[in-house]
């Protein structure tokens, strides 16, 4: 199974891009995994500017992919969770397991109901944290699964 983190926008924190990059590169041990960036949009009002950037996401998305949305509004789930709901994906030959990310104002109803809600926190985060914590909590899954020493119950 491929994971793909769809993120709304360019990393702009060198010490974030750093971070991302890092889990990202360890993550690559334990199969396929890559990012998409969905260009930002450049409109005139917050609304726009979502409507724009679903467009993008919504157009990024096979018909066939897994998805599932960070939205504070979504379930939490412990990192052992995480590693099974993985591990669920994998047993039923998913093919592609796309985590999608908005950009600093959100995202539409649409996008929403396009996959199955997944909150990091109840908190509003920046979408760049969000990004290097996602990669974070996915290589600590991956580890889980592969009973690595990583993740400490």
């Amino acid at each position: 199974m491929k994971i793909t983190l769809l993120a709304v926008g360019r990393m702009r924190s060198k010490p974030l891009r750093e971070v991302c990059a890092d889990f990202l590169s360890r993550l690559q041990h334990y199969g396929a995994v890559d990012i998409q960036e969905i260009k930002a949009a450049d409109a005139s009002t917050p609304e726009q500017s979502v409507q724009q950037e679903c467009a993008r996401i919504l157009d990024a998305l096979a018909p066939n992919d897994c998805v599932y949305v960070l939205d504070e509004r979504g379930t939490q789930r412990t990192s052992p969770e995480l590693s099974a709901l993985l591990k669920e994906q994998e047993l039923r030959a998913v093919k592609r397991l796309v985590v999608v990310l908005g950009g600093a104002y959100g995202l539409s109803d649409e996008v929403r109901k396009r996959g199955k809600l997944l909150a990091l926190s109840k908190m509003t985060l920046p979408h760049e944290l969000c990004r290097a914590v996602i990669l974070e909590q996915l290589y600590r899954a991956r580890t889980i699964q592969h009973g690595q020493p990583y993740h400490h119950a």
